[in-house]
């Protein structure tokens, strides 16, 4: 018996004709073409979305990850930033920072305690999906300035903070910053602003939905440049993916913000390229007219504003607007506290 192996082009020539007539060959007129061409687009396609499905994480969440972030980063005067922590209930550990109130300067955590003890109003800062804290310094600075204390964190897989960021693993770390706030330092819900600036914005709206139905809402709520939804946000930049289909961090604020009790205030910049105004709009259409306090709602289009640089090319009128929406809900002049 021959036990020789057959040549390898013999058995390729076999193989071949085991193959169904025609599935090797070239396209032979313009019908099969146009399938053959069609077909490799359909599969680049689908290669395309399972990749960007898989990759939808980092393309929403851009920290800027550091070893450490002190308070020394910020350029501040001595003893106006004070860096504080929480730790989350599924065990993380969330650094941030505490910016005084008028920057006044405290020695330590006892002599914050006795600012705070002052009764000024105190805006939890949720920032938006790039950066960290030391990014929106500015925004710490000019809120201080109007005799706000504010308390800056950074999410989880920010800045030196460990995990990486989902929207359950915010809302977590936003719920864990309500409690550093209400249970840790004390400071009654009746004088805590949440303040969401973009995906902050989203993060805020789920926390504000949470506390409103659970009878324990914020004083009030600040959203800027914020969107309707992720899947909105999301498909304004990519209309041709099926977003609907795809995403897992959706940020529903359209439809939770009815749930909210509390006075909001909307700032959005009519030059919006990252979150487009229409999308604000649409979110401040959802929301109710007036809070339970008989507060109405209110929007500040920035004419000609941008999505990162409406600190800069609007200042004054985003002081005026958060003077006016704090002096409502807080009649009594802060800088007397």
């Amino acid at each position: 018996m021959n036990t020789e192996p057959e040549p390898a082009t013999k058995q390729v020539s076999s193989w071949r004709a085991s193959l169904p007539d025609g599935i090797l060959s070239k396209p032979q007129n313009g019908k099969q073409m146009l399938v053959y061409f069609l077909t490799r687009v359909f599969a680049f396609y689908l290669l395309l979305l399972i990749l960007i499905m898989f990759g939808q994480r980092w393309l929403i969440y851009q920290p800027t990850r550091v070893k450490s972030l002190s308070v020394d980063q910020s350029n501040a005067p001595f003893g106006v930033v004070h860096e504080i922590s929480t730790t989350t209930e599924d065990g993380l550990d969330l650094k941030g920072w505490h910016v005084l109130a008028g920057q006044v300067a405290c020695t330590d955590e006892a002599a914050c305690d006795a600012e705070l003890d002052k009764g000024r109003p105190v805006v939890i800062l949720l920032h938006g999906n790039g950066g960290n804290r030391l990014h929106r310094i500015e925004d710490c600075r000019l809120l201080a300035s109007l005799n706000l204390h504010v308390f800056a964190f950074d999410y989880r897989g920010y800045a030196e903070n460990p995990g990486s960021p989902s929207q359950t693993g915010l809302l977590k770390d936003a719920r864990a910053i309500w409690k550093y706030a209400v249970r840790d330092r004390k400071i009654d819900p009746s004088r805590i602003i949440l303040f969401g600036e973009s995906l902050g914005g989203g993060v805020a709206t789920l926390l504000a939905s949470e506390l409103c139905q659970q009878n324990t809402p914020p004083a009030g709520l600040i959203l800027r440049s914020t969107f309707s939804s992720m899947v909105d946000a999301a498909s304004s930049h990519f209309p041709w993916i099926p977003v609907s289909l795809l995403l897992w961090d959706r940020y529903p604020n359209q439809r939770l913000i009815a749930n909210i009790t509390c006075p909001i205030l909307m700032i959005h910049g009519s030059a919006d390229r990252i979150v487009p105004f229409e999308l604000g709009e649409k979110l401040f259409a959802a929301a109710p007219e007036h809070s339970a306090s008989g507060i109405p709602k209110r929007f500040v289009k920035i004419e000609q504003g941008t999505h990162n640089g409406l600190l800069y090319e609007a200042r004054g009128k985003m002081v005026d607007a958060y003077h006016e929406f704090t002096s409502e809900l807080f009649p009594t002049d802060p800088s007397t506290l």
